[in-house]
Order: structure tokens, then sequence, then C-alpha cells
């Protein structure tokens, strides 16, 4: 393939967003339309949060709500019925079999579009008059009239910062898949971090057979709430109380309180709200919540699923599992295994943890000014791609449109999912990830497609 090769739209990412926002593009571009999607490898659709093998690491929303398309609902539950007997929109599925699903959607065979797939990975972007080119790593080249950058989160940082060279029994990256390779069943490990990523990799350390103590080490030291049912209270408008963070913590308790603790209600009451209110805060008021209250939200945001919290709770009262309070300072190699350096939280002092193997448990990093890839860096040159002032992704218009350097969108040039956080603040969850997936598709068809082919015409 050369550049002759051209489309109407690149989507640049095959993972979860990509393939979301592909599924769409192909229900709605008319039969001229040609799309490309570039990073489609064996395992495309599932990216880092389907990759996973292991059955107890399952999704953090309940099927009924993890439909890919906003406008049939049910459609996974159908799906996973069918695939899995005795399921219904309340199970909890295990994240590879989403990952499953997300894949066949897609691998469907549509009327329409002409769709053409590339496991080579895009290095470099560049716009030459009204198109956009596509460098691929294997020297070959490709044209679109817009691009979708659906690449997704990013690896966690390392909070040793031990530059390139690092212990063997030290894993930068949770999500690998030799992370249990060669532990023995009884030996000690370090989990930095107490979210989800570390309820993650205890459980599928406890798949794969070790049964060793796991100590998990964290700032505030909080675990992510259970899931459970609830009578929904829908919130018709936001009070005037969200006009500031503190005003807006005052709101919830009070809620919280006069619904005798139905707190789960008041919080998925203010999801459809979320982008509004983010939107109305200043930047300090923004660094404010980020600073007091982002832990207590995202534990119970983000919640577990019920059998998964029972797995974490048995962990904690046989005392397998240890929580800690403070941060990783220095990690050291010793004979057959790590010493971990970490301070207490509040005390300040000392203490030292010894450990046959360490996981960075920490989430994604949201720093895209530390990403080196060349497509990234190619991007920040050119004044493409701005980063926030609060280091959560990219500056984005309401579309998804990229803003450059020069404070203007960046014609052609979009981003949906995590990256698009400064400017929704929620963005990685499938719920809201559908739903920009079908806006973008709407826009992009609209403005790339019908106009590719009046140009034609």
């Amino acid at each position: 393939m050369s550049c002759s090769a051209r489309f109407d739209v690149a989507v640049i990412g095959a993972g979860a967003s990509g393939a979301l926002v592909m599924a769409q593009l192909r229900r709605q571009a008319p039969e001229h339309g040609r799309l490309a999607l570039i990073g489609a490898g064996p395992r495309a659709a599932r990216g880092v949060a389907y990759e996973t093998h292991y059955q107890t690491n399952r999704l953090n929303v309940a099927a009924g709500n993890m439909s890919a398309f906003p406008d049939d609902r049910e459609h996974f539950v159908r799906w996973l019925s069918a695939h899995l007997p005795g399921t219904d929109a309340r199970t909890f599925a295990p994240r590879t079999v989403y990952g499953d699903y997300l894949a066949d959607i897609l691998a469907e065979d549509l009327p329409g579009a002409t769709v053409f797939s590339t496991p080579h990975r895009a290095i470099g972007l560049y716009k030459e008059s009204d198109q956009w080119i596509v460098y691929l790593d294997d020297g070959n080249t490709l044209a679109a009239h817009a691009v979708a950058l659906a690449l997704g989160n990013l690896a966690p940082n390392d909070p040793f910062n031990l530059g390139p060279e690092t212990p063997s029994a030290y894993f930068r990256n949770p999500w690998a898949a030799n992370v249990a390779d060669g532990l023995a069943p009884d030996a000690p490990v370090v989990l930095i971090g107490t979210g989800l990523t570390m309820v993650d990799v205890a459980l599928a350390l406890r798949e794969q057979g070790h049964r060793g103590p796991l100590s998990a080490i964290s700032h505030h030291g909080r675990l992510p709430q259970a899931h459970a049912t609830y009578s929904p209270r829908p919130l018709a408008q936001l009070p005037q109380a969200f006009d500031a963070p503190y005003s807006a913590l005052g709101w919830v308790r009070d809620e919280i309180s006069a619904s005798d603790g139905n707190w789960r209600a008041v919080i998925d009451s203010l999801r459809p709200h979320t982008a509004a209110i983010w939107r109305g805060w200043t930047l300090p008021q923004r660094a404010s919540f980020l600073r007091h209250a982002r832990n207590l939200w995202d534990i119970h945001r983000h919640r577990m699923a019920p059998e998964v919290a029972a797995q974490v709770g048995e962990l904690l009262q046989s005392g397998t599992l240890s929580i800690s309070q403070g941060r990783p300072v220095a990690l050291e190699s010793v004979e057959n295994g790590l010493i971990v350096t970490w301070r207490e939280t509040g005390s300040g002092a000392l203490q030292q943890i010894r450990a046959a193997r360490v996981v960075n448990c920490t989430g994604p990093n949201r720093d895209y000014r530390r990403v080196n890839s060349p497509l990234l860096t190619g991007l920040r040159q050119r004044g493409w791609l701005t980063t926030d002032a609060l280091q959560l992704g990219w500056k984005t218009d309401a579309q998804g449109q990229l803003i450059g350097a020069n404070g203007d969108p960046v014609s052609g040039l979009f981003t949906i999912g995590p990256l698009r956080i400064p400017d929704l603040w929620e963005s990685v969850a499938i719920p809201e990830i559908r739903t920009q997936a079908a806006d973008l598709a709407a826009l992009l068809v609209s403005e790339t497609v019908q106009y590719a082919q009046a140009s034609a015409d």
C-alpha cells in the first residue's frame, strides 16, 4: 500500500474505543464510504482493559449497562446470554468475555462502507492540504480526510523513577503477561496502589495459584467500594451547590444522610451531569477537587463487582492481603527479591518491606508530556496536541476535536475516551465512550464521507 490509498476516516487505535468508533462508522456511513482501522492486530477490540485472560477480572459495570450501542441498551445482554447461558442484565461478566463481544462486533459482516484494517501501528501524522497522511511502521502511508485517535490508556507512571534499567522482579506494567511467571506459590508480593488495578492483579495472582502474602500500599489506603442493589433517584437538574467543589461535597453528604445512607443512588444520580459540573468549575476549583476529593470520588464511583468484593474481603479477613497508607520512596534489589522503602502517610516515618515481586498498580498515566511515542511526539512538535494544565489528557473541544498550541481546533483531528478527560472528567467507562463514539461517527460521516461524495459528484 502506498499513499494512493485514500479514506474518508482513519481510526488510529483498535482497542475498545477504536472498536466502538468503527462500529458506529460502519453503521452510519453510506455505501460509498471508505474507512481505515489502524493497529487492528490479532487481538483487536480488546486493548489493555479486555485483553486479560483471567476469569476473576470482572467488569465493573453490570451487563445491562455495557451495550456497545446507546440506542440498543440490551445488545450486550442478548449476546452474553447466547454465549453464557444463565446470565442476565445483572451479571458482572469476565472482562475477557467482553473483549470477545467487542471483537465480534468489529468482525461483523455488514453491508455499506468499505473497511480496510491493518495490524501496523501509526508512527506519524502529517497534514497535507485538506487531508491527513498517516505513516505506518511498515514504511507505508495512507491518506484520510479525518482522523480519530483512539489510543486508550497509557501504562502507569513508575513511582520509583528507576529509569530504563529495572530489576526483573519489578513489574512497571501490571498487565504484563508474565507477571506471575516463576513466582513461588508462597512468595510475598508488594502491590503499589489500592485501586481497581491492584484488585485485578491480586485476584489474577490467586487464579494462577499464588497463595503468599500480598501487601498493598497507597497514599490513602482506600479500596474501591462494592456494587449493590439500590433504588435509583434520578436528578432532573443540578442544584446551585455544584457551583463549587466544597458546596457540592456538602450537598452529596446531606443527600446521603437524607436517603438513609443510600450513597450509591446519590453518586449515580450525578452521572448524567458530571460533564456539566466539571465544565462549570474554574481551573483552581478543578485542581481543588483533584487534591481533596478525587480519591473519595473514584472509590465510590468506580466500584468492584459484588463477587470481586467478596473475594477481596476474604483476603483481608484472612490476613493474606494487608493495606498500608504511604508513598513508595525507593526500590532495592537484594538476594532473592526486592526491598521496598515507603513513607507512612501522616507520621512520615520510613518503613521497609521485603518481597519476591513488586507490581506497579498505580493506574493509568495521564501526563502525556512524558510519552515519547513517535506519533505523539510528532503531534506535539507540530503544535497539534497540547496537554491541559492539570495533566489529565489533551485539550479538546466539545466534539472531541483537538485544540492546537495556538488555541484553535485542529481541523479533522479528533479523539475519544480517556484523552477527553480534561473536558469531560468522566470519560473512561463504556457507557460514556459508546455515546462519544456514536456522536463522533455522526459528525465524521456528515463532514467527511458526505463531503467526499459531493466533491466526487
